[in-house]
């Protein structure tokens, strides 16, 4: 059996150990007057950024998202017409889809039938989560205990128009290359 080394002289990193070796302080300065910083930028196509580095910010042209939307399925209401001590009943106008908006105006007593990611219908502010309502025909009813303003997203709440959506000095991975792709930038000055 090999018997544990319990001497410091006989270990590998100390046997070649050089004392009149230069420092690392010492070496990073010596090289550092051979190296001049890289200050040419290019503009690529967002096709070709993966992996390079971004010179300047990439500002969002537009929201994220781009309307008031649903974050759950569900009924867009008036949250001025619940009831906070009991239930109300509401006649269904329509339905928002995601990409399929309803198009008009609800008014007093109507909602609107909403998936995930539907555009809020006008005069709605509040979404009521589809296993919170009852339906019977076009009519819906709606309990107590909910929130103006619940489950709802805004124009604009992950990115904001103007808002810088990456900075200067990052490399940019696939991810980025994808939200670069989804603002509609076609180019990045790298």
């Amino acid at each position: 059996m090999n018997e544990p080394v319990r001497d410091a002289s006989a270990l590998s990193c100390a046997d070649d150990y050089d004392p009149n070796s230069m420092p690392v302080e010492k070496a990073r300065e010596v090289i550092a007057r051979f190296l001049a910083p890289v200050t040419a930028t290019e503009r690529v196509n967002v096709r070709a950024a993966l992996g390079r580095v971004l010179a300047e910010d990439v500002i969002s042209p537009l929201n994220v998202p781009a309307h008031d939307n649903s974050a759950m399925d569900g009924y867009a209401v008036r949250f001025a017409d619940l009831k906070s001590d009991g239930e109300v009943t509401l006649k269904n106008a329509g339905t928002s889809f995601a990409g399929v908006p309803f198009k008009g105006t609800v008014g007093a007593g109507q909602c609107v039938r909403i998936m995930t990611g539907g555009v809020m219908p006008a005069g709605t502010d509040t979404i009521v989560m589809q296993e919170h309502a009852k339906t019977e025909g076009d009519m819906i009813s709606v309990g107590r205990g909910h929130k103006k303003n619940q489950h709802l997203r805004r124009a604009g709440e992950d990115l904001a128009t103007g808002q810088v959506a990456l900075r200067r000095g990052v490399t940019l991975r696939a991810a980025d290359v994808g939200l670069i792709s989804s603002l509609g930038v076609g180019g990045v000055i790298e």
